[in-house]
């Protein structure tokens, strides 16, 4: 009677440890490892100087930081991103926060995309910014969040800051071939 129960436990726990064997297999592959590819397209890249503090994040020639961001253990959700170089003012300081981009690639069907859009204010005493995020399509339209108010001013913040997408856009898709 004791060794049957025994055998049942044991058999419980082997089968709970097969299934989440199975389940980490198939994250590892079709999560993953397809970052694989993204992570060696930015190393190909003319001139690219990786973070040794963060693999798979460095600046490119052009001076644009980028990164991939695989995702999380058991998470199917990880990002591409790409930022504008650093502004560097008449004071010699640098401005690290810049317009970027971020891609969410999918397993199936094209990726998510957004921005991170700067606004700066500056003063005697150093920059202060304000970021705002918004979705938009691969030709780097707005996509509307359903609020009119909002919508309106984030169409508008997006056409002002239009010329830093398409270059955002135009470099992604020399990296990455996306979006």
């Amino acid at each position: 009677m004791m060794r049957a129960r025994l055998f049942r436990r044991g058999l419980k726990l082997l089968v709970l440890l097969t299934a989440f064997a199975l389940l980490f297999t198939v994250w590892y592959l079709t999560a993953y490892r397809p970052y694989d590819a993204y992570a060696e397209a930015l190393r190909a890249q003319p001139g690219w100087r990786e973070d040794p503090g963060f693999p798979e994040c460095g600046v490119d020639s052009e001076g644009f930081t980028c990164n991939v961001a695989r995702p999380g253990f058991l998470s199917w959700t990880g990002n591409l991103g790409i930022g504008l170089p650093n502004l560097v003012l008449e004071t010699g300081e640098e401005v690290v926060f810049t317009d970027s981009l971020l891609i969410w690639p999918r397993m199936t069907g094209d990726p998510e995309l957004g921005v991170i859009l700067y606004e700066y204010d500056f003063r005697e005493d150093g920059v202060i910014c304000a970021s705002r995020q918004l979705y938009i399509t691969a030709a780097g339209e707005y996509r509307p969040y359903g609020d009119p108010a909002d919508d309106t001013a984030n169409e508008a913040l997006l056409e002002e800051h239009r010329e830093n997408v398409e270059a955002l856009l135009s470099r992604a898709r020399e990296i990455w071939g996306l979006p």
